[in-house]
Formats: structure tokens, C-alpha cells, sequence
């Protein structure tokens, strides 16, 4: 889905609060900034084909081995490589979601299903695809059902993408506990984790024999020099990138409960992505307005599966920028 992704500030001239983009943007990246200038002389040279070095920062990082660990250009990239590494399977997704993974699959051979609970996984599923906690709603499935889903269907692979692990409170499946099982991948963003978008950056945490069958469709090169750079530089400065989750919850909380107040369905959530629904009328419209008067970007999520034309999705940003979107939505309510 080239061009379906929400993040389209590209298309406009002054945005004033992004709240489109699910990436947490308020780490002060000064260092990496430094690190990457000094490392600029290194773009004459190639990068190493398959990102050994970072694996193995990673590894360490997750009490994990090197070869359960692989290194992606971002988590997108991990996405279709492990759907053609499964070319041909029966993939059945769990909705609404990231629409990514039936791309993937489709692009693939995959014949794709679509469920609505882990309770109702498709027969003949081979392989499981969710996002966990999830986009575009912020919820999160227990870990210990998760876990005992996963362990009741030994044949079948769980795609569980990770990306927004940081940003719950409640527990979730780490690294170790993956690797330990023979039919569940992780997938993990640095985007996401330390707000880095625009460098495509992640990584996959699976058994080795899994690991193995995907790295056999690595394509050389696919991690640049600075994107590998970056990685190091922040594995060894993760005190730069904390987040203060408790506040972050707590503001995401009061936005519900604002937008609720003024007649916006939100949906339970349990991180900073909030999924709401218009009691009438089009999230483009409501977008178009809220750019056009505000200089504020949410993303319409009509084009999710299982949605209409009706829901949009927000990412909490700062208190001020989060009462701007509240008195713009408000206007347009009115």
C-alpha cells in the first residue's frame, strides 16, 4: 500500500501538530545527530551486506543469540520478507490492522483471511499475522492468552508485530520467551522505539530455525551505513530514550475523555493511540478541515480493514497541541 500509510505531511505546506504519524517524536536527538555527522565519511565505503554488528548489539540488548536476532531496512521490510519466505501459505489476519501484512502476503501468493479474534483463527491457517498492541485501535491482547493461542497451534507461525510495545504499561511477550518457541516471530521498530522514521530501522527476534528460513530471502545491502550507525549509537545510549509513560497515558486518557465529551466515539485504548468515530460525516472531511483551518493532521482510517468512512485515528502529541486538535474537532462538531 504505496501510497495508504497516514503519515502525509509531505503533502502539505505547514503542519502544526502532527498527530497522524503514531511515532513518538519528543526525544532530543542532538547526539545522534553529532554521531551520524562524524559519520558521514563512511558513506564512501559499502555497508556490511547483512547488519552483523547491530544483530549482535541487539542480541546482547535481548538476552538473545546473534542468529535469533535479524536486522531489517524498518519493520516493513521484515513484513514482506517473511511473507515471501512463507510464499504460498494460508495467511489469516487479525483486523482491523496495519494493512501491510495482506498486502505482503497477497504480494506473495498467500490466499489471505481475515478474523476478528484469536478465538476464531480461520482453519488451515498456516500463518497468523497481528499487531499486538494494535494499530489502529491501541489495544493490547494479554499476554498469557496470547501465549497460550500460540501454544496450542504448534503448526501454526504468529507473526506478533511488536512495534509499539513501549508504549503499554501491561506485560508483553519479550525476545526470550520468542525465541523459546518454534512458531512465533517478533517484530520490533526503532522507528517507533526512538523516533526515527526516516532512517527505516528494525528487527525480527525468532527460534533460529525460523530466523534461518527467513534470512534465505535477504536481499544484500538493504540496511544503509547510517541507518547501521544510528542503531549502534543508540543501543549504546538507551538512558537518552525514556519515555514517561505514565504521563503519556494519563494525557491520552484526558483527550478521550475530551473528544467523548463533544460527541466522538473513541474506542478503548491502552497507549497513546486513540481510534474514534464520528457520529456523522467523513474523517476526510473532518482532516481536510482541521489542515486547511488549524494546521492540525490526523489520519483517516477508512482504508483500514473492517473500518469506514467515518473513523480516524490520532496519536496523543503535547498538552497544548492536544487542545488544538479539541477545539478544531469541536468547531467542525459544531
Amino acid at each position: 500500500m504505496i501510497n495508504g500509510h497516514g503519515d502525509d505531511i509531505y503533502d502539505y505546506a505547514e503542519i502544526k501538530a502532527n498527530f497522524s504519524s503514531n511515532v513518538y517524536g519528543r526525544f532530543p536527538h542532538n547526539g545522534l545527530y553529532d554521531h551520524l555527522t562524524q559519520k558521514l565519511p563512511t558513506i564512501e565505503n559499502y555497508p556490511e551486506p547483512t547488519p552483523k554488528r547491530l544483530e549482535c548489539v541487539v542480541a546482547k540488548h535481548s538476552n538473545i543469540s546473534s542468529n535469533e536476532v535479524l536486522v531489517t531496512n524498518g519493520a516493513t521490510q521484515a513484513i514482506y520478507q517473511i511473507a515471501q519466505a512463507f510464499r504460498g501459505s494460508h495467511s489469516s489476519v487479525l483486523v482491523p490492522t496495519f494493512s501491510e501484512y495482506a498486502d505482503a502476503c497477497r504480494m506473495h501468493g498467500h490466499s489471505v483471511s481475515f478474523f476478528q479474534s484469536l478465538k476464531e483463527i480461520p482453519p488451515k491457517t498456516q500463518l497468523v499475522w497481528l499487531c499486538n498492541p494494535n494499530n489502529p485501535t491501541g489495544q493490547l491482547i494479554d499476554k498469557d492468552f496470547l501465549l497460550g493461542t500460540i501454544q496450542s497451534l504448534p503448526d501454526t507461525v504468529f507473526i506478533v508485530d511488536a512495534s509499539y510495545a513501549a508504549f503499554v504499561s501491561s506485560p508483553v511477550i519479550s525476545p526470550q520467551e520468542a525465541v523459546s518457541l518454534q512458531n512465533v516471530v517478533l517484530l520490533h521498530s526503532m522507528t517507533k522505539d526512538f523516533s526515527i522514521p526516516g532512517l527505516r530501522l528494525g528487527y525480527m527476534t525468532a527460534h533460529a530455525t525460523l530466523i534461518d528460513k527467513i534470512a534465505l530471502c535477504s536481499v544484500p545491502w538493504t540496511v544503509n551505513q547510517l541507518a547501521i550507525e544510528a542503531g549502534l549509537y543508540i543501543f549504546s545510549h538507551l538512558q537518552d530514550y525514556s519515555i514517561d509513560l505514565i504521563e503519556m497515558l494519563e494525557e491520552a486518557c484526558r483527550v478521550s475523555a475530551s473528544l467523548q465529551q463533544i460527541g466522538i466515539e473513541v474506542l478503548p485504548s491502552d497507549m497513546h493511540i486513540l481510534l474514534c468515530r464520528l457520529p456523522k460525516g467523513r474523517a476526510s472531511d473532518l482532516k481536510n478541515f482541521l489542515v486547511g483551518s488549524y494546521g492540525v493532521l490526523i489520519r483517516d482510517a477508512s482504508n483500514f480493514e473492517g473500518l469506514d468512512s467515518s473513523y480516524f485515528r490520532i496519536a496523543i502529541q503535547t498538552p497544548k497541541e492536544n487542545e488544538l486538535l479539541i477545539k478544531g474537532i469541536s468547531e467542525w462538531m459544531a
